[in-house]
């Protein structure tokens, strides 16, 4: 943790123990910077899953509705 963030987290963690306003931001710059700590510790460099398959039909949809006939009724012809 470089000296700088080790610095605003004391700060931080000092000014946290009080009431008000300047304690409740306080509160949720600790929790940031131990945020930022926990995700930069995971180290993760991407999905461990296989990258998804294009679907297998490729193209527009369909003017389905333009030849099906309405519900209830029977087509002419």
């Amino acid at each position: 943790m470089p000296n700088d963030l080790r610095a605003l987290l004391l700060v931080a963690l000092r000014a946290q123990a009080g009431r008000g306003p300047h304690a409740e931001a306080a509160r949720q710059v600790v929790l940031a910077i131990m945020l930022a700590q926990i995700l930069a510790g995971a180290a993760h460099e991407g999905p461990p899953h296989a990258a998804r398959r294009a679907p297998r039909r490729v193209g527009g949809s369909s003017r389905r509705w333009a030849r099906e006939s309405l519900a209830g009724r029977r087509p002419r012809g």
